[in-house]
């Protein structure tokens, strides 16, 4: 079984980058790779689910956390409750936002490509395919809100070397091993945190919880609103916004 996180990108930006790829083993090892989105859509296209995730290989057995929104919001509103009570910079509407203007071709990107997740098959989700926990196999997950819960004392600006080193130390002292060498990038952190919170999910299942309302399949087939996967911790202290 593997562990893998991934830290999603805007793929309709001119420079699209890659998306940073991380894999953690049942003894908390951990690797890097890169994928890349498909080609941008010709004007007036737009991608096709399948497609987008057939540009990203999923193993028959493994645990995925994707920082990157699941679903639309409920009809009607304008947020998610998961990113409200977590707090999220990038808000998700009922319907998908339109490339351009801040997140939004982040946005439409990750939910996109969860629709192509769940019609290819073999990755439970929480809500829509199981009931429990530890039996999905598909979450997502919000790394600003974790690292906060994390962090002892400041980790400084997530850029900086510093801020790299005291991330990467936090997560060494929950049980993942990094390779040898170069830090890891800020990016490379995050879907090291998203594919620890997978981790968790088999091996300290205690930890972690799912945080906002349940995720819903509407009748034209879209999915709506979802969970967040964080630590218990923050979920029993967090307050009203």
């Amino acid at each position: 079984m593997r562990f893998v996180g991934w830290d999603l990108t805007d793929p309709y930006s001119r420079a699209c980058r890659p998306v940073d790829i991380a894999e953690a083993d049942t003894r908390g090892r951990v690797r890097f790779s890169e994928a890349r989105w498909p080609a941008p859509p010709s004007r007036g296209g737009d991608f096709d689910p399948v497609e987008l995730a057939a540009a990203f290989p999923v193993g028959a057995e493994d645990v995925l956390v994707v920082d990157g929104p699941q679903a639309l919001a409920r009809p009607g509103a304008q947020v998610r409750e998961a990113e409200r009570l977590l707090r999220a910079p990038g808000r998700t509407p009922d319907v998908l936002p339109v490339p351009g203007r801040p997140f939004c071709g982040f946005v439409r990107g990750s939910v996109l490509l969860f629709a192509g997740l769940r019609a290819r098959g073999g990755l439970p989700m929480l809500d829509v395919d199981t009931d429990a926990l530890g039996e999905a196999r598909l979450f997502e997950a919000f790394p600003g809100a974790t690292w906060r819960t994390l962090a002892v004392e400041k980790l400084g600006a997530k850029a900086s070397r510093d801020g790299r080193e005291r991330r990467r130390a936090v997560l060494e002292a929950n049980g993942l091993r990094f390779p040898e060498g170069e830090l890891p990038t800020h990016d490379q952190l995050d879907a090291a945190l998203c594919a620890w919170l997978g981790w968790l999910t088999r091996k300290a299942p205690e930890r972690v919880v799912a945080v906002g309302a349940p995720l819903t399949v509407d009748a034209h087939g879209w999915l709506r609103e979802g969970r967040i996967l964080d630590l218990r911790f923050r979920a029993e202290t967090m307050s009203e916004p």
